[in-house]
């Protein structure tokens, strides 16, 4: 009688569950003496007295969109720190990393082999996907309000401050918006025209003002043309998602 064997294969069910974005160590600076007296205000390395650090967090499968500085909760070497984060110029362009710095307010505790504990967590917003929303038409004049449809959500409140030309570059029209929002919670602004075409368009300056939970601020859009009429087009992060990413790291001076 010849014997049989059977081959069992697990069989695997339920969805698969996204890797959390992984933080990693990016630079140690240390500043014994910042030099400050004796060079004019010109410290060493630009930088306070004390130990600073750098960490870099990247993510696979979902962009990272926020990052609240305010509740970052890191420590170097015990020792609380002030977070440096740079706004948008700190997310690479496709958000699939972000730097953010740290520096020491107080005295750091250094391990005997020499190291630094860097702990605590960073607060992000992941997002997985990006929607459109169109605004009517508005005119391109002092005043206009930039309206959106009523079954739209999370639209900011603006307002035409603004027009004429640039002060600098070769743009024939400079648009300066007033804002409820930080103009950088969003994944892009652009333009149409009143028939639906896109029209090239450059970001400006933007500002920002916050006080009791409540902001406002502004932001500029130059043009090649002059158009009488505008559609405003918001790119909305979809899928957010807050993520507070536990950090357990070690900063030496040696290269890894």
């Amino acid at each position: 009688m010849k014997s049989i064997t059977l081959l069992l294969l697990p069989i695997l069910s339920g969805t698969l569950i996204a890797a959390d974005p992984e933080v990693k160590l990016a630079a140690v600076q240390v500043v014994i003496d910042d030099g400050a007296k004796e060079f004019d205000g010109f410290k060493t390395f630009n930088s306070d007295t004390g130990y600073n650090v750098a960490l870099i967090v990247r993510a696979a499968d979902k962009q990272m969109v926020g990052f609240d500085d305010d509740k970052a909760t890191i420590t170097i070497g015990g020792a609380k720190t002030n977070c440096r984060f740079f706004g948008k110029q700190a997310f690479s362009e496709d958000h699939l990393a972000l730097r953010i710095e740290f520096n020491t307010d107080g005295k750091a505790t250094v391990s005997p082999d020499g190291s630094l504990a860097v702990k605590g967590e960073l607060p992000i917003t992941l997002a997985s996907g990006k929607a459109e929303t169109r605004s009517e038409p508005f005119a391109v004049e002092k005043g206009a309000e930039v309206t959106f449809p009523a079954d739209a959500k999370d639209m900011p409140t603006l307002k035409v401050k603004s027009t004429g030309k640039p002060k600098w570059g070769d743009g024939k029209l400079e648009i300066e918006f007033t804002t409820n929002r930080r103009v950088d919670d969003f994944a892009g602004i652009r333009f149409l025209d009143k028939d639906g075409k896109e029209i090239e368009s450059d970001r400006g300056g933007s500002s920002w003002m916050s006080m009791m939970g409540k902001g406002s601020g502004t932001f500029s859009y130059t043009f090649k043309t002059e158009p009488k009429e505008l559609i405003l087009v918001i790119d909305n992060w979809t899928g957010k998602e807050e993520k507070k990413l536990a950090v357990d790291l070690k900063a030496g001076l040696a290269m890894p």
